[in-house]
């Protein structure tokens, strides 16, 4: 459906990506190719297939209004707005907003950002959040022109699995805390461990958040079981590590990875948080030097694993700064008054 908002030369249409022909998935593909090349020029390019999946993977939790900007006879812009449906946050929308380097400063942006906006007036939404990477400054600077206030600065650390410190990491995952194991599961946790990995992961909410706007995540089985499903359609791997007090029973921490078989030099570390009862023992150490030791053994192919801190979450950063992660850059997490992002757009 084209749409009102485009300036002269471009075009703006709401689709559906999930159900694309190939014809425009194609484009949508060699814009994410242009995108991740300024955004990420040190890394090899994704293979065509495993950015098709992302886009086509849909959420039962998660609905999503697609829209992308044509001009020159191709896609050079896309914006993607997703309500969230999941129990936790549910007044904030989320926004993806990009265009082609070679089209930016000529009003694309706002007509996408115009284009979702109309369409989102349902539910309780009273925040716009999306995300600026430094490696790509003007997008932040856009978000300070809008007005945006920059809630949740997080540092962005790589470790270089080639120098990592084996023998500091046989000696972590080897001082086992006392009266504690660990349960490794791949892809999808079984029913008897749902309710000790729940535990662990509610431990993430003591994360900073700086000025973020933000309700505590709450985690159900029916969250988690959507995480799976939308992993397995996109073509991605999960490793996840709980380490269970023997005595209760209770999840008391974990730690988990993603990574996509067609892409073997990159490991994204996902979350790592140990329940306050149980701080104190090296639980976190031991976490992420066990996760650590199997990558190196299981995915030889591995370069680098990439993790996001917040940048006051101290403790979790000296462990990465203690096993080598380097600082590459920052992410910003941005949030804005969903009224006045309309405003803005209505200009």
């Amino acid at each position: 459906m084209k749409l009102a908002g485009a300036p002269a030369g471009y075009r703006i249409e709401q689709v559906d990506l999930a159900g694309a022909d190939d014809a425009l998935m194609r484009q949508v593909v060699a814009l994410t190719h242009a995108l991740n090349a300024e955004a990420h020029p040190e890394d090899p390019p994704y293979p065509d297939a495993m950015i098709e999946a992302r886009f086509r993977a849909t959420s039962t939790l998660f609905r999503r209004r697609e829209f992308v900007a044509l001009g020159d006879g191709r896609v050079i812009g896309r914006a993607m707005f997703e309500r969230n449906l999941s129990g936790s946050n549910e007044y904030i929308r989320e926004l993806e907003l990009a265009v082609h380097p070679g089209h930016r400063r000529r009003g694309i942006g706002r007509g996408l950002l115009a284009a979702g906006l109309a369409e989102i007036g349902d539910g309780d939404a009273r925040l716009l959040e999306w995300f600026t990477t430094s490696r790509v400054p003007s997008a932040g600077a856009v978000s300070t022109h809008l007005g945006a206030k920059p809630g949740l600065r997080m540092r962005v650390s790589q470790l270089d699995l080639g120098s990592i410190d084996r023998s500091l990491m046989n000696a972590w995952a080897a001082a086992a805390p006392a009266g504690y194991r660990l349960e490794w599961i791949v892809d999808a946790i079984p029913d008897r461990l749902m309710e000790p990995a729940l535990q662990a992961f509610r431990a993430i909410n003591r994360m900073p958040l700086e000025e973020l706007d933000s309700e505590p995540w709450k985690f159900t089985e029916e969250v988690v079981r959507d995480w799976e499903r939308t992993r397995r359609k996109r073509g991605l791997s999960s490793w996840l590590l709980v380490a269970i007090a023997d005595a209760s029973g209770d999840g008391a921490g974990f730690t988990d990875v993603v990574f996509d078989v067609r892409y073997p030099h990159l490991v994204h570390q996902g979350g790592t948080a140990v329940d306050p009862d149980h701080q104190g023992r090296d639980i976190g150490k031991w976490l992420k030097a066990t996760m650590v030791n199997r990558i190196l053994a299981d995915l030889p192919a591995a370069r680098f694993i990439r993790t996001e801190n917040a940048g006051t979450n101290a403790p979790m950063l000296a462990i990465n700064v203690r096993m080598g992660f380097a600082p590459a850059w920052e992410d910003t997490i941005w949030q804005m008054p969903l009224a006045d992002a309309k405003r803005y757009a209505a200009r």
